[in-house]
């Protein structure tokens, strides 16, 4: 994991020392500079028939699989921030297959978990509508490639105790709690005696989640939320009052959406910033919907306070366009660069992101390069 990052398996009660202001001027010089920590969020990781295709074609020196060449074109914002966090939608089973994708019940290849872990993210949420695709053995082969690729999986859990240990990991000294739900399982139902597995979308429950890992030593919560509807940019009454919900019980400091595989808005709720749905980062939906092309990669700045506590100081974001045969990911460029293709995204994204008023908010939605 990028810049030292240690994961904490279980409860982590950490020992944090703040910084306490001298009580003479001459001394305020040597009072340390307040920790800032950027959080990266992307939307959906879609492992399409097309996707496997191209990994396969992308593969040298006798692998079977390569996602590298795809996801690549975004490393470098992914490594500017401190911690990045993708979303897995499907499970991942062998790395010798046999690989399934939708409309079957999707099988991904758990290379995809190692191709990410290279590019810099740090860890992955898992509860999805998929999440039992493969039922409770897929579960853990997706927890398991996703530890083994170096990252922290969080959302579903593989035993009863370790889904009671809130998932807490330190990013600069500091405790960071990952939590993430969804908002059902296809229909699917939870394995009996195994309940615990996966995480519904339940305020209560979130907001004692998240009272519990703060009790654990978390300084900052970040919440995934797999929620809303298909194909919809506007935020549903029920994705709403969740995020209202949540930002009203003052336990969590940011949330990630994804689901909807299009772009939906981010706004400032409470005080609280929530970006409702990120679109699409890898998928092969683009060409029977240009908006499934879309992602959205955001950027959210905490920065410590005198009290200790941590709040947001800058969020922004950058759209990114999967184009399509070959698939590649890149930042949408400065107008200069930009073709007709990326300008749509950029059209797309802003339309979309701007939605509830975020820009008057202090959101800013930048270009690779200017």
């Amino acid at each position: 994991m990028k810049r030292g990052m240690a994961a904490i398996a279980g409860l982590c009660i950490a020992s944090v020392a703040l910084a306490v202001g001298p009580a003479y001027a001459a001394q305020a010089q040597d009072k340390p500079a307040p920790v800032e920590i950027t959080v990266l969020g992307v939307g959906d990781v879609l492992v399409h028939r097309q996707i496997i295709d191209q990994a396969k074609s992308d593969a040298r020196d006798g692998a079977r699989v390569d996602f590298r060449p795809m996801l690549e074109g975004i490393a470098p914002l992914v490594e500017i921030s401190d911690l990045a966090v993708c979303h897995m939608e499907y499970p991942m089973g062998s790395p010798g297959g046999p690989w399934s994708a939708w409309p079957d019940l999707p099988n991904a290849p758990p290379q995809l978990a190692k191709a990410m872990a290279w590019l810099g993210f740090d860890a992955c949420s898992t509860a999805s509508n998929h999440s039992l695709d493969q039922g409770f053995d897929g579960v853990v082969s997706t927890i398991d490639a996703i530890e083994r690729a170096g990252m922290v999986a969080f959302g579903t859990s593989r035993t009863a105790e370790e889904s009671l240990a809130p998932r807490i990991i330190e990013v600069k000294g500091v405790p960071i709690a990952l939590m993430s739900y969804s908002y059902g399982f296809n229909g699917i139902p939870l394995p009996s005696g195994r309940e615990w597995c996966c995480n519904r979308i339940s305020p209560e429950r979130i907001i004692r989640d998240a009272r519990h890992a703060r009790k654990a030593g978390a300084r900052i919560v970040v919440v995934s939320l797999h929620h809303g509807v298909e194909g919809q940019v506007t935020p549903t009454q029920e994705q709403r009052s969740v995020v209202e919900a949540l930002a009203d019980s003052g336990e969590v400091d940011l949330v990630l959406g994804h689901h909807a595989h299009v772009i939906q808005p981010v706004d400032k709720v409470n005080g609280m910033w929530v970006a409702y749905g990120h679109g699409n980062l890898l998928s092969a939906q683009s060409r029977k919907d240009p908006r499934s092309g879309d992602g959205l990669l955001t950027m959210f700045t905490f920065v410590e306070q005198e009290d200790g506590s941590f709040e947001v100081e800058r969020a922004v974001g950058y759209a990114v366009r999967n184009a399509d045969y070959p698939f590649r990911l890149h930042p949408v460029p400065d107008r200069a660069s930009a073709g007709a293709a990326d300008k749509g995204t950029w059209k797309r994204t802003k339309d979309a992101v701007m939605r509830l008023g975020a820009g008057e908010k202090g959101f800013r939605l930048l270009r690779l390069g200017g």
